[in-house]
């Protein structure tokens, strides 16, 4: 090896640092890189095996937890229409010796991620049979649900005798 005698002990050491490190710098980028790499997707892939062995149950779960929050805060996405003709059905049907004095406009609050719809409707009759309604009203309604309601014993227009008027406020939410 005629080659290398014309080199010192000193320039071949260094020679030979420079090719053991680019021979590393080669056995990292195209081996231990791609092993490392490995690694970490079989890893994520371990984890996305356990995400969707319990997909399942999360679905039902979440599922539950939408229809509680339903029956809590009445079905979403129904229109304004929907919910005043839902409400006037439900009272043809449901109520007995009342009636709908009064169905105001729709009040609306718009959030950027939901709008809340609030619909103020006053009836006149008896207390007890108002009573029986708005009970039937919060348990079987599920367009909407009874947000407040107050009674009066009073005249709303000079040609009225005095009766009880209760004001309900029902609110439905929209996505």
């Amino acid at each position: 090896m005629e080659f290398f005698d014309k080199y010192s002990y000193k320039q071949k050491n260094y020679a030979l640092a420079i090719l053991a490190v680019l021979i590393a710098a080669v056995v990292y980028k195209h081996k231990i890189s791609v092993l490392l790499e490995t690694n970490q997707l079989k890893v994520e892939l371990e984890d996305k095996i356990q995400q969707a062995s319990t997909a399942d149950s999360d679905i039902r779960s979440t599922q539950i937890e939408i229809a509680q929050l339903n029956r809590f805060l009445g079905e979403e996405n129904n229109s304004v229409e929907k919910v005043q003709q839902g409400f006037l059905n439900f009272f043809a049907k449901r109520a007995d010796q009342i009636s709908v004095y009064q169905v105001n406009e729709v009040l609306g609050y718009k959030h950027p991620d939901f709008t809340i719809n609030t619909h103020l409707v006053v009836l006149k009759g008896d207390y007890l049979h108002t009573l029986r309604f708005i009970y039937d009203l919060e348990k079987e309604f599920r367009l909407a649900k009874v947000l407040n309601c107050t009674f009066e014993y009073k005249k709303y227009s000079s040609d009225d005798e005095k009766s009880l008027y209760t004001t309900l406020l029902i609110q439905n939410y929209l996505k």
